[in-house]
Protein backbone atom coordinates (compact mmCIF):
# COMPACT_ATOMS: atom_id res chain seq x y z
CA UNK A 1 0.00 0.00 0.00
CA UNK A 2 1.20 3.77 -0.81
CA UNK A 3 1.49 5.57 2.00
CA UNK A 4 0.54 9.38 1.16
CA UNK A 5 3.29 10.79 3.51
CA UNK A 6 5.98 8.56 3.18
CA UNK A 7 8.33 10.77 1.20
CA UNK A 8 7.36 13.40 4.54
CA UNK A 9 7.83 10.78 7.38
CA UNK A 10 11.81 10.03 5.30
CA UNK A 11 12.53 13.07 5.30
CA UNK A 12 11.68 14.37 9.18
CA UNK A 13 13.40 11.42 10.58
CA UNK A 14 16.50 12.32 8.43
CA UNK A 15 16.45 15.15 10.08
CA UNK A 16 15.75 13.77 13.40
CA UNK A 17 19.17 11.31 12.71
CA UNK A 18 21.20 14.50 12.15
CA UNK A 19 20.03 16.47 15.38
CA UNK A 20 20.82 13.00 17.20
CA UNK A 21 23.71 11.57 15.77
CA UNK A 22 25.79 14.53 15.93
CA UNK A 23 28.01 14.96 19.20
CA UNK A 24 26.78 18.00 20.88
CA UNK A 25 29.90 20.10 20.39
CA UNK A 26 29.63 19.65 16.89
CA UNK A 27 26.23 20.53 16.51
CA UNK A 28 26.47 23.77 18.14
CA UNK A 29 29.30 24.71 16.00
CA UNK A 30 27.58 23.61 12.89
CA UNK A 31 23.90 24.24 14.12
CA UNK A 32 24.25 27.46 15.82
CA UNK A 33 21.53 30.07 15.11
CA UNK A 34 19.41 27.40 12.83
CA UNK A 35 16.57 25.69 13.87
CA UNK A 36 14.28 22.30 12.50
CA UNK A 37 10.79 21.98 12.10
CA UNK A 38 8.21 20.00 11.53
CA UNK A 39 4.41 21.28 10.27
CA UNK A 40 1.03 19.87 9.13
CA UNK A 41 -0.92 22.39 6.88
CA UNK A 42 -4.28 22.57 5.56
CA UNK A 43 -3.95 23.78 1.81
CA UNK A 44 -6.84 25.39 -0.16
CA UNK A 45 -6.45 26.97 -3.71
CA UNK A 46 -8.07 29.02 -5.77
CA UNK A 47 -10.50 28.28 -8.85
CA UNK A 48 -8.64 29.18 -12.11
CA UNK A 49 -10.04 29.85 -15.59
CA UNK A 50 -8.93 30.37 -19.41
CA UNK A 51 -9.41 29.40 -22.50
CA UNK A 52 -13.12 28.38 -21.55
CA UNK A 53 -12.04 25.92 -18.95
CA UNK A 54 -12.31 26.03 -15.55
CA UNK A 55 -10.35 24.37 -12.78
CA UNK A 56 -11.82 24.42 -9.36
CA UNK A 57 -9.18 22.04 -7.07
CA UNK A 58 -10.25 20.38 -4.24
CA UNK A 59 -8.62 21.12 -0.27
CA UNK A 60 -6.13 18.69 1.32
CA UNK A 61 -4.42 17.76 4.62
CA UNK A 62 -0.08 17.45 4.43
CA UNK A 63 2.91 18.68 6.07
CA UNK A 64 6.39 19.97 6.13
CA UNK A 65 10.17 19.84 6.99
CA UNK A 66 11.77 23.17 7.28
CA UNK A 67 15.86 24.14 7.90
CA UNK A 68 15.99 27.49 9.17
CA UNK A 69 19.47 29.64 9.49
CA UNK A 70 19.77 33.08 10.87
CA UNK A 71 23.35 35.02 9.45
CA UNK A 72 22.25 38.17 10.64
CA UNK A 73 20.38 39.17 13.99
CA UNK A 74 17.41 39.87 12.18
CA UNK A 75 18.22 37.63 8.50
CA UNK A 76 18.31 34.45 7.54
CA UNK A 77 17.00 31.58 5.14
CA UNK A 78 14.90 28.23 5.06
CA UNK A 79 15.13 25.50 2.74
CA UNK A 80 11.64 23.01 3.19
CA UNK A 81 10.24 20.83 1.64
CA UNK A 82 6.54 20.46 1.47
CA UNK A 83 3.74 17.37 0.87
CA UNK A 84 0.21 17.14 0.02
CA UNK A 85 -2.27 15.80 -2.14
CA UNK A 86 -5.56 16.77 -3.56
CA UNK A 87 -7.33 16.79 -7.25
CA UNK A 88 -7.82 19.41 -10.14
CA UNK A 89 -11.38 19.42 -11.14
CA UNK A 90 -11.38 20.82 -14.93
CA UNK A 91 -14.45 21.69 -16.15
CA UNK A 92 -14.71 19.50 -19.35
CA UNK A 93 -13.22 16.34 -17.68
CA UNK A 94 -15.83 13.94 -16.75
CA UNK A 95 -12.88 12.50 -13.85
CA UNK A 96 -11.09 14.66 -11.67
CA UNK A 97 -7.04 14.19 -11.93
CA UNK A 98 -5.78 13.55 -8.24
CA UNK A 99 -1.90 14.20 -7.92
CA UNK A 100 1.04 14.48 -5.23
CA UNK A 101 2.47 18.15 -5.15
CA UNK A 102 6.02 18.00 -3.95
CA UNK A 103 7.36 21.45 -3.17
CA UNK A 104 10.96 22.02 -2.77
CA UNK A 105 11.30 25.86 -1.07
CA UNK A 106 14.08 28.01 -0.27
CA UNK A 107 13.04 31.87 1.00
CA UNK A 108 14.81 34.79 2.09
CA UNK A 109 13.82 34.91 6.41
CA UNK A 110 13.11 38.17 8.33
CA UNK A 111 12.47 37.58 12.25
CA UNK A 112 11.36 40.56 14.19
CA UNK A 113 14.32 42.05 16.36
CA UNK A 114 12.43 42.09 19.53
CA UNK A 115 9.85 39.30 21.05
CA UNK A 116 7.10 40.30 22.28
CA UNK A 117 5.70 39.08 25.06
CA UNK A 118 7.57 35.38 24.27
CA UNK A 119 6.21 35.65 20.66
CA UNK A 120 8.24 36.24 17.92
CA UNK A 121 6.96 37.46 14.59
CA UNK A 122 9.06 36.17 11.14
CA UNK A 123 8.56 36.56 7.34
CA UNK A 124 9.55 34.79 4.52
CA UNK A 125 9.65 35.14 0.53
CA UNK A 126 10.94 33.30 -1.76
CA UNK A 127 10.63 30.70 -4.85
CA UNK A 128 9.88 26.88 -5.13
CA UNK A 129 9.79 24.35 -7.27
CA UNK A 130 6.73 22.11 -7.69
CA UNK A 131 6.01 18.65 -8.99
CA UNK A 132 2.72 17.76 -9.66
CA UNK A 133 2.98 13.69 -9.92
CA UNK A 134 -0.57 11.98 -10.79
CA UNK A 135 -1.51 9.41 -8.29
CA UNK A 136 -1.60 5.36 -9.35
CA UNK A 137 -5.29 5.27 -9.41
CA UNK A 138 -6.59 8.39 -9.67
CA UNK A 139 -4.17 10.30 -12.32
CA UNK A 140 -5.93 9.64 -15.33
CA UNK A 141 -2.85 8.78 -17.04
CA UNK A 142 -1.60 12.50 -17.47
CA UNK A 143 2.07 12.79 -17.15
CA UNK A 144 3.96 14.78 -14.23
CA UNK A 145 4.75 18.42 -14.54
CA UNK A 146 6.77 21.15 -12.77
CA UNK A 147 5.98 24.69 -12.00
CA UNK A 148 8.09 27.31 -10.58
CA UNK A 149 6.42 29.17 -7.71
CA UNK A 150 6.49 32.32 -5.71
CA UNK A 151 6.47 31.39 -1.81
CA UNK A 152 5.32 34.06 0.89
CA UNK A 153 4.65 33.71 4.32
CA UNK A 154 4.26 35.33 7.78
CA UNK A 155 3.95 33.58 11.16
CA UNK A 156 5.39 33.52 14.70
CA UNK A 157 7.39 31.07 16.89
CA UNK A 158 6.76 31.06 20.37
CA UNK A 159 9.07 28.95 22.68
CA UNK A 160 7.96 26.34 25.60
CA UNK A 161 9.51 25.75 28.93
CA UNK A 162 13.43 26.70 27.27
CA UNK A 163 14.72 28.64 23.98
CA UNK A 164 15.54 25.65 22.54
CA UNK A 165 12.18 24.25 21.55
CA UNK A 166 8.95 25.58 20.47
CA UNK A 167 5.57 26.00 18.53
CA UNK A 168 5.15 27.44 15.03
CA UNK A 169 2.20 29.21 13.45
CA UNK A 170 2.19 29.97 9.60
CA UNK A 171 0.51 31.26 6.59
CA UNK A 172 2.58 30.59 3.24
CA UNK A 173 1.44 30.95 0.14
CA UNK A 174 2.35 29.65 -2.91
CA UNK A 175 1.90 31.23 -6.21
CA UNK A 176 2.26 29.48 -10.21
CA UNK A 177 0.68 28.85 -12.99
CA UNK A 178 -2.11 26.75 -12.90
CA UNK A 179 -1.02 22.85 -14.56
CA UNK A 180 -1.97 20.86 -17.52
CA UNK A 181 -0.14 18.68 -17.19
CA UNK A 182 1.29 18.61 -21.03
CA UNK A 183 -2.77 18.09 -22.53
CA UNK A 184 -3.68 21.09 -24.51
CA UNK A 185 -7.75 20.44 -23.70
CA UNK A 186 -6.66 21.35 -19.92
CA UNK A 187 -4.34 24.54 -20.56
CA UNK A 188 -6.04 27.40 -18.89
CA UNK A 189 -2.62 29.40 -18.89
CA UNK A 190 -3.82 31.30 -15.52
CA UNK A 191 -2.13 31.63 -12.59
CA UNK A 192 -3.42 30.57 -9.09
CA UNK A 193 -2.62 31.65 -5.47
CA UNK A 194 -2.49 27.93 -3.13
CA UNK A 195 -3.24 28.78 0.90
CA UNK A 196 -1.60 26.80 3.48
CA UNK A 197 -2.00 27.66 7.06
CA UNK A 198 0.20 25.20 9.46
CA UNK A 199 0.95 24.58 12.76
CA UNK A 200 4.08 22.89 14.21
CA UNK A 201 7.31 22.36 16.17
CA UNK A 202 10.50 23.45 16.27
CA UNK A 203 14.08 22.77 17.75
CA UNK A 204 16.29 25.29 17.93
CA UNK A 205 20.59 24.74 18.35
Amino acid sequence: MRLPFAPLTIASFALAALATLLPSAQAQNILKNSDISLSGLYQTTQDSSGNGITDKPTGSGGGQVAFRHSYHWWLGYEGSYGFTRFAERYSNQPFPIQHNMHDFGGSYLVTAPVGFFGIHPFALAGVSALIMSPSLNGGQNVSYQGRPAFNFGVGINKALLTDHFGVRLQYRGLFYKTPDFGEAALTTNATRLTSEPMVGAYIKF
